[in-house]
C-alpha cells in the first residue's frame, strides 16, 4: 500500500465525516481543489462512483459506504498507534478509578497501594472495596480486581493468580460430630456455604486427580469469606474457606482443617479494564505494579497441610 493511496483514503474519510468538501479541507488543512483531486484519483484507481455530489449536498453510493468503513477503520488504527507511541513515553498520571473485592482486596490489595502511590507520586486513586460486580463502561471505573471466571468478553483480563479452597472446621464443631474420615461422610455434617443458596448443592473435591462429587445441603449460606469463617469458628459446622485466609486460624487451634488431602473449586483473580484503556500510562502502570507484586509473592498458594501440628495451640 503506497503513501498516496493512504492520504486519499485518509481525505475521503474527512470529507464523508465532515460531509463537505470545504469542511474537509479545512481540517486537512489543504485547498478544496485539493480534496477534490485526491477524491477524483481514488475513485478513478477504484473505477467505481463512491460519492453523488450536487451544489447543495454529498451522499455516498453503496460501494462507497463499504469502502468509508474500511477507511475510517484504517483511520481509527493509525490514530490508535500514533497514542500509543505517545503515551508510552509519558510519566503516568492522573485519576485512576478501582474496584477490589472487600476480602481479597484488604488481604492483599490494600496492603500494596502506599508502594504503589509513592512508586507513582502523580497518580491519584479512587478506591471502592465491594464484592459486587460492578460495569466498568457505566460506573466509570477504570479497573478491577475480581474473583472467579472473567465471562464477559468484551473486557481485557490479566490473570493474577488463583486460590485453592480446603475444608475447615473448629474442634468444638468437630469434637461431639460424627467421624469424617471420608468425603462421603460430609453429609452427615452441617456444610456451610460461601453462596447464596435455595436448596442442596452439588460439592466437588479433588484429590489429585480424582474428583468426588457429593449433595449437601448448607445449614448455613453466607456470600462473605470474613463471615464464613467466623461462623466456622463459632462451632456451626464445616466450610470450604481459601487457604491463605486460615493459616493464624489454624495455628491458634480455632480452626481444623478436615480431610486435608481433598480440595475444593479454585478461584482465579484477574485484573480487568476496558480495551480503549489499554494504554492509558496510570493503568498500565497499575497493572504492571501487581503482576510484578505477585510474581513475587503468592500468599494465596499456602496449603493446609504445610501447617505443622507442632504450631497449633492447644
Amino acid at each position: 500500500m503506497d503513501a498516496e493511496l493512504l492520504t486519499e483514503m485518509a481525505t475521503f474519510a474527512a470529507v464523508v465525516e465532515q460531509n463537505s468538501f470545504s469542511q474537509a479541507a479545512a481540517v486537512l488543512n489543504i485547498s478544496k481543489s485539493n480534496v477534490s483531486r485526491r477524491v477524483a484519483s481514488l475513485e478513478t484507481r477504484l473505477d467505481v462512483k463512491l460519492m453523488h455530489r450536487t451544489t447543495r449536498k454529498l451522499g455516498l453510493t453503496e460501494s462507497g459506504r463499504i469502502y468509508y468503513e474500511h477507511c475510517a477503520r484504517l483511520m481509527s488504527e493509525a490514530r490508535d498507534a500514533d497514542y500509543a507511541i505517545k503515551v508510552m513515553h509519558s510519566t503516568p498520571s492522573g485519576l485512576l478509578n478501582v474496584s477490589v473485592p472487600e476480602t481479597l482486596g484488604r488481604a492483599f490489595i490494600l496492603p500494596l497501594l502506599p508502594e504503589f502511590l509513592q512508586q507513582y507520586p502523580d497518580i491519584r486513586l479512587n478506591l471502592t472495596i465491594t464484592n459486587r460486580k460492578v460495569d466498568l463502561g457505566e460506573e466509570r471505573f477504570d479497573v478491577a480486581v475480581r474473583k472467579g471466571t472473567v465471562d464477559d468478553e468484551t473486557l481485557c483480563a490479566i490473570h493474577l493468580g488463583a486460590s485453592t479452597q480446603y475444608l475447615y472446621a473448629s474442634p468444638d464443631y468437630l469434637s461431639p460430630a460424627p467421624p469424617l474420615e471420608f468425603p462421603e461422610q460430609l453429609t452427615d455434617h452441617s456444610f456451610l456455604s460461601g453462596a447464596i443458596t435455595y436448596g442442596p448443592i452439588d460439592l466437588k473435591l479433588n484429590c489429585g486427580k480424582d474428583q468426588v462429587e457429593l449433595r449437601v445441603s448448607p445449614r448455613l449460606s453466607v456470600r462473605d469469606h470474613e463471615a464464613l469463617m467466623a461462623m466456622t469458628r463459632d462451632g456451626l459446622g464445616i466450610a470450604l474457606l481459601p487457604s491463605w485466609m486460615t493459616g493464624e486460624q489454624v495455628r491458634s487451634g480455632r480452626l481444623v482443617p478436615v480431610l486435608p488431602e481433598f480440595c475444593g473449586p479454585t478461584v482465579d483473580f484477574n485484573v480487568i479494564f476496558l480495551p480503549h484503556r489499554s494504554m492509558a500510562p496510570n493503568l498500565r502502570a497499575f497493572v504492571e505494579f501487581l503482576k510484578q507484586r505477585f510474581r513475587q509473592n503468592r500468599p494465596w498458594e499456602d496449603r493446609p497441610e504445610a501447617i505443622s501440628p507442632n504450631s497449633i495451640a492447644v
